[in-house]
């Protein structure tokens, strides 16, 4: 039985350039949304194919989150040295340009990006974590979720079918999706997001990756949501922090606490010298700049 999403996932959330093939053990179902209003505009002025790619000096400055209620800092877990992010050209395909005249193509660039780090290994310490991802409001199509046992050089291998694959009805904006059974406590697990949106040339679908271990951990919730965040982020639990700001909507403490995570990682993923990090960091702070604040 499908996984049934709860009013906490109020957000929505999802690359490879091989060919995506028919997928089995499927099931289907419609998560929940909330589609601020930043679609518009996101990733305007980012370059219309990947041969323009920019380099990280001619990248948007970093802007600041609102002082009163920024996190000190989300402290990334020390460096895992077996980890590797997903080689060039290997399981990612954030955007298609117009150029391609696919319908795959974004008219504004805007990108399908999984709201997670990718150049350093993400923590969870629950074993059902919530994964989240942000779709272009002007490109139709279904998403797919998949989790994987393994690293992301395995996943990009293909050497064995998802412990999960979940077809979800896709709205534009922040989507989320939680594991529906538990993961084991200190696995790696590597998960992936397809934007399935050009039936006649899979190949241009738009697909990202990410990579979580899960740690085995004392952290409990407490009644203070925001508070919560905050411990989780300064413990270098990525996706617990996150999914936390995405529980309650209307929540401005829990909003600005979401916006000062984005931003946190956007600074991490820029200082890694490597122009995809850098044009990932650029998609995640043109989020910012265009309505989250």
């Amino acid at each position: 039985m499908p996984p049934k999403l709860t009013e906490s996932m109020r957000y929505r959330r999802s690359s490879m350039n091989e060919e995506i093939v028919p997928m089995t053990r499927r099931s289907h179902s419609s998560p929940c949304v909330l589609w601020p209003a930043i679609a518009a505009g996101l990733l305007l002025g980012m370059p219309s194919s990947a041969a323009a790619a920019p380099t990280p000096s001619t990248l948007a400055k970093p802007t600041s989150a609102p002082a009163a209620t920024a996190l000190k800092s989300y402290t990334p877990p020390p460096p895992n040295r077996g980890y590797q992010p997903p080689a060039p050209g290997g399981g990612v395909r954030t955007f298609v340009s117009v150029e391609e005249q696919s319908s795959c193509s974004s008219r504004a660039n805007l990108p399908l990006l999984a709201l997670a780090p990718q150049f350093h290994q993400g923590q969870t310490h629950t074993t059902r974590p919530t994964l989240a991802w942000f779709v272009p409001g002007d490109v139709a199509g279904k998403v797919v979720v998949q989790v994987f046992q393994g690293s992301m050089p395995d996943l990009e291998q293909e050497t064995q079918p998802p412990l999960f694959d979940q077809d979800l009805d896709s709205q534009a904006g922040i989507m989320t999706w939680t594991v529906p059974r538990p993961l084991e406590v200190g696995q790696t697990y590597a998960w992936r997001v397809i934007l399935v949106c050009d039936e006649n040339r899979p190949s241009l679908n738009l697909r990202d990756v990410a990579e979580f271990v899960v740690v085995d951990s004392s952290a409990a919730r407490t009644a203070d949501p925001a508070s919560d965040a905050r411990q989780m982020a300064a413990s270098g639990f990525w996706y617990d922090a996150l999914a936390i700001t995405l529980e309650q909507t209307t929540s401005p403490q829990l909003r600005s606490l979401r916006i000062s995570l984005l931003q946190t990682l956007a600074d991490l993923e820029s200082g890694t010298d490597s122009i995809p990090a850098a044009m990932r960091a650029q998609a995640l702070r043109r989020i910012l700049e265009t309505g989250l604040e």
